[in-house]
């Protein structure tokens, strides 16, 4: 599956709209192999292919995380 822009907007503003604490909350992604790692940066690109049905692509560049949360007691 993938997600577009617009439906990880969606997202996001639905974790701000109802809850404060999402708003200052540490934005981490986890890798297949159950690690986290922190968004380092977040950029639009555009693809080089001429006709290629995704003519721009967003990439979340992530880096090993610096200062580890501790363990995931429950998900919201």
């Amino acid at each position: 599956m993938t997600v577009s822009c617009q439906e990880l907007e969606k997202i996001v503003r639905m974790f701000n709209d109802k809850s404060e604490v999402a708003k200052t909350a540490r934005v981490s992604v986890e890798m297949p192999d159950k690690t986290m790692w922190d968004v380092k940066q977040i950029l639009l690109a555009q693809n080089k292919i001429i006709g290629d049905r995704e003519s721009h692509r967003i990439i979340i560049r992530v880096v090993k995380e610096v200062c580890p949360p501790g363990k995931v007691t429950g998900i919201l």
